[in-house]
């Protein structure tokens, strides 16, 4: 028999919260909802055993850096969707480097639902086109005020989180690969996006794939 699918589903609105629970169980028997009250505490993640995924409904600016906030302090899921209209770049490249496997809008069609929870499942990143547009909007302008020439080195150990960076590692990660305290490997990354000028952790990985800091 197949092992259930534990699906955490946080939205503010109860109405909201039926909806989207009826839309992630249609023709998908083996997936169960479990309803979230709040993004703040991801504690009860810890004991489930079963595969998760986390479905976020976001209608404020708050809830959407709660959202990554979430992402960045809970335990490994199997993935994460978010639901959000309109999101600005540094957002969508900030989810995405908590771990975010699919950013579609709040209103979206069964197919488009089972889509982005098919790519959470599959590992894979779905991104709805006014998501893509805005990372790839706001990736251009900020290599267009950027002088690869100018650009301060990165110290080896620098490079080094920066290519564990573009293997997906989250802050804790990297630090147990590098025997480095958490902090230490916060600093690091923040250092690394001053010195390559970027806004978020998707766009230090791409400057560092363009420059040839992360072996392709």
């Amino acid at each position: 028999m197949k092992n259930r699918m534990q699906i955490s589903l946080y939205a503010a609105s109860p109405v909201r919260r039926s909806r989207l629970s009826k839309l992630a169980a249609k023709d998908h028997e083996h997936r169960a909802i479990a309803v979230m009250g709040s993004l703040e505490t991801p504690r009860h993640l810890v004991s489930d055993k079963a595969a998760q995924i986390l479905i976020g409904d976001l209608a404020t600016p708050s809830e959407a850096t709660a959202f990554v906030r979430f992402l960045e302090h809970s335990p490994p899921m199997l993935g994460a969707v978010a639901l959000i209209d309109a999101p600005e770049a540094q957002w969508v490249g900030a989810a995405l480097a908590a771990g975010a496997n699919a950013i579609i809008t709040r209103e979206p069609s069964s197919d488009e639902l089972s889509l982005a929870l098919n790519a959470a499942e599959a590992g894979m990143v779905l991104l709805h086109p006014s998501s893509a547009r805005a990372l790839t909007t706001g990736s251009l302008r900020a290599h267009a005020f950027v002088d690869e020439d100018e650009a301060e080195e990165l110290t080896a150990r620098e490079r080094q989180v920066l290519r564990l960076l573009g293997d997906g590692l989250g802050n804790k990660e990297i630090a147990a690969r590098l025997a480095i305290s958490e902090h230490t490997a916060k600093f690091h990354i923040s250092s690394i996006l001053g010195k390559l000028s970027a806004a978020s952790r998707t766009e230090a990985v791409s400057q560092g794939l363009r420059r040839g800091l992360i072996p392709i």
